[in-house]
């Protein structure tokens, strides 16, 4: 009976195991040092001011009434998160919002194909 208990248990705790082992483990990032939060602000401002000064941009801001002035009060008066989501996002900004002359050329081709399945 001792050696059939024993196995029982072996069984189970190499089943144990086995279950234990295949789940997933969880781990957070530790920062080595507190961020910043300043720091973080000021290197976001000078990114987005970056891509404000550029001359498509201040251009197409000029033409909805915004001085470079204006802007940068306003870019001052951002929140930290929305002043990081700016920034993180500046690739995805059109500047001068000019749209691709292939988007046209595909938007036509597409209507014509439309038009076409449309009559047949």
């Amino acid at each position: 009976m001792d050696m059939r208990r024993t196995r029982w248990i072996v069984l189970l705790l190499s089943l144990a195991f086995l279950v234990g082992s295949s789940l997933p483990a969880a781990a957070d990032r530790i920062p080595s040092k507190a961020d910043d939060p300043s720091a973080m602000r000021a290197t976001n401002l000078a990114r987005v001011s970056d891509v404000t000064a550029r001359v498509e941009v201040a251009q197409a801001l000029a033409a909805h009434g915004l001085t470079p002035l204006e802007v940068e009060d306003r870019l001052g008066r951002l929140s930290d998160e929305d002043l990081s989501r700016l920034a993180a996002n500046l690739e995805q900004v059109q500047t001068a919002g000019r749209v691709p002359e292939y988007i046209w050329i595909l938007l036509g081709i597409f209507l014509a194909v439309s038009i076409l399945a449309m009559i047949f």
